[in-house]
């Protein structure tokens, strides 16, 4: 299995921005994020002025991060092999036991558990990792996207047995600010769950994310996504990294060809979700914000409240010129996607 972080890092520059853009077509629009290239060394990205960039690793766990210092939820990622995670807290308890009766230190102990294992949960963990030790002591910088919403997720072809590949869509909040993002992620488990030390647990593989301010994302996500598209490596630090593990070359360069043909398939599949996931992200948003939206019939404008504000309008809406504010309907796009209003300011 420790051929797979490498074949994921090999794909990197050709397939992935295909599995990634949801809308391929909307690359020309202005977003006011002007790309600028960034040398490292022994690898190139476009990233937008100002953005500072952060390394970690090597060939299979090379991990970057590039993001807006004034905003850490405008950022771009990518980490090629992240755990050990427990797949069970049983498995943890094994574990301390283990430690506690003279035997090797286990370095992982306080990584999170993800029960079950899939590229959605890894995500809703990946906070914990990142206040872990193994975290921190690999990239302090780590992301620490907390509250993590699933919007949706997409199946992604795997050539690999044993692993579970999925395009995940979904909020977050970083500090203070509401983050929506589009997430790559691979997981897999390392060990049989034989119930002995340092068993029971997997990896997260080819973590690419990009993501921004929730208001923002539908505009920046040509952008961010033109910016992880670009990233390449030097020509010798990747012959450097195949040498390394020569007997799996062929096997990978297989994989990778069936992996890059799913690629139109799997953006087709996006697309045809996004209406639907859209007025579920903005649902799942007004949740964690302790917001609800009200529209007037009467010009289509909305309006933003605090949440139960309604239950206490309708009880002398009356009282108001805009006596006719409704909730809006559960499935028009039209109107949860329609920029909001101040209510408060707005209420005659």
């Amino acid at each position: 299995m420790k051929m797979f972080p490498w074949f994921c890092v090999l794909l990197f520059p050709l397939s992935l921005l295909t599995m990634v853009c949801a809308d391929a077509g909307q690359a020309q629009r202005t977003t006011g994020l002007d790309l600028q290239s960034y040398n490292g060394g022994f690898f190139s990205i476009e990233i937008p002025k100002s953005w500072g960039v952060v390394t970690a690793g090597s060939c299979a766990t090379f991990a970057f991060l590039a993001r807006d210092p004034n905003d850490p939820t405008k950022q771009v990622f990518y980490f090629g092999e992240i755990g050990p995670v427990y797949l069970s807290e049983q498995q943890r308890q094994i574990d301390y036991q283990y430690i506690n009766m003279g035997g090797y230190p286990v370095t992982w102990i306080d990584m999170p558990s993800v029960y079950p294992l899939t590229p959605g949960n890894f995500l809703k963990q990946l906070h914990l990792v990142a206040k872990s030790r193994t975290g921190q002591g690999f990239m302090p910088q780590f992301p620490r996207m907390e509250n993590v919403q699933v919007i949706s997720t997409v199946p992604q072809p795997n050539p690999f047995g044993g692993a579970t590949t999925e395009l995940v869509r979904a909020l977050f909040t970083q500090g203070q600010s509401l983050g929506e993002g589009l997430f790559l992620v691979t997981v897999a488990p390392m060990l049989p769950f034989t119930g002995g030390p340092s068993g029971g647990i997997g990896y997260g593989f080819c973590i690419l994310g990009i993501s921004a301010p929730k208001a923002e994302f539908s505009t920046l996500e040509a952008t961010l996504t033109k910016s992880i598209s670009s990233f390449s490596f030097d020509q010798s630090y990747v012959q450097n990294c195949i040498a390394q593990q020569n007997e799996n070359f062929k096997g990978l360069l297989k994989a990778g060809k069936a992996l890059s043909e799913a690629s139109d398939i799997i953006v087709q599949g996006w697309e045809n979700r996004n209406k639907t996931d859209d007025i579920i992200s903005e649902k799942r948003s007004d949740g964690i914000l302790g917001k609800e939206r009200l529209y007037d019939p009467n010009t289509g404008d909305v309006y933003e409240f605090e949440n139960g504000f309604y239950d206490k309008y309708r009880l002398d809406q009356n009282k108001y010129e805009m006596s006719n504010l409704q909730p809006l309907p559960d499935n028009n796009h039209e109107l949860w996607t329609k920029p909001t209003l101040d209510g408060y300011k707005n209420l005659k």
